[in-house]
């Protein structure tokens, strides 16, 4: 196998944007992260990593240009599976709608689209290479966890993932048990991923302006100040959408980049 990921677990997250080099130049100047353009054959697809160098560099995320006239910004998720022809196929039986099927990307990966039986989008990931992949996480500047936002109960929505994924569902300590939406932590079952705790992310209940949007995954990069990292957002033209909080993980904020993408930040997870 190609990677050290686990099958089921997050192997990349990316971006899409109606104005590239606006975000590229935001991101890196939040984080500190480097760009490395893949060039016009892939559609100026671009890796962002810690590191100045490509010796050194170890990926973060991704981002790409969307498609001609469609002015949405988004944060996405993909998952690690072994055949993502296969895995396709039994998501649809599961209810999810294929939006692009899977298709080969370079010598790299295999990749396809997929909208959840709620309607939140996801990808699978199947990788062919060792050079494809998170390979910086649980850091500062890099991916520490991942959430599911819902407007409902959060175990009723993660039931699809946790049959396509094989992944194990779990209530924190401590959740009253009237609780009729707790709170869910996400595990793979072949090993850990993200966190140093045992889940790499959990889905929640809505809150606030996000109950007027559709489910959806959000990506959370860890920071060593939530709040100046929130500050800092704004001077780069971003938006802070929940201010700075403290939750039984740390202190985290949702923010929003100069074209509207979500996504948080949060102290990282011991």
């Amino acid at each position: 196998m190609p990677t050290s990921i686990p099958l089921g677990a997050p192997i990349w997250a990316d971006a899409v944007t109606p104005d590239l080099a606006g975000d590229v130049d935001f991101y890196m100047r939040l984080f500190n992260w480097a760009a490395f353009d893949s060039g016009e054959q892939f559609g100026h697809y671009t890796e962002l990593c810690l590191g100045t160098t490509v010796s050194e560099a170890r990926a973060v995320a991704g981002i790409a240009e969307a498609a001609s006239g469609d002015r949405g910004s988004a944060w996405g998720v993909a998952f690690h599976v072994g055949d993502c022809v296969r895995a396709a196929a039994d998501a649809e039986k599961l209810g999810a709608q294929i939006t692009s099927n899977p298709i080969r990307v370079g010598d790299d990966l295999v990749y396809a689209a997929l909208k959840d039986p709620d309607g939140g989008a996801f990808g699978l990931f199947e990788p062919l290479s060792e050079k494809v992949g998170f390979t910086a996480r649980d850091e500062p500047g890099a991916i520490v966890w991942l959430e599911y936002v819902y407007d409902g109960a959060p175990v009723a929505a993660m039931q699809f993932y946790s049959e396509l994924l094989n992944w194990s569902l779990h209530a924190p300590d401590g959740v009253e048990p009237g609780h009729d939406a707790p709170y869910v932590g996400l595990r793979t079952r072949e090993g850990r991923v993200l966190s140093k705790k045992a889940e790499f992310g959990g889905a929640r209940m809505a809150l606030g302006p996000e109950l007027k949007m559709k489910p959806h995954w959000t990506v959370c990069f860890g920071t060593d100040s939530v709040d100046l990292t929130a500050a800092k957002a704004v001077d780069l033209g971003g938006a802070v959408v929940v201010a700075p909080v403290d939750d039984p993980g740390g202190r985290m904020a949702v923010l929003a980049s100069p074209t509207g993408a979500y996504f948080t930040v949060m102290s990282s997870r011991e």
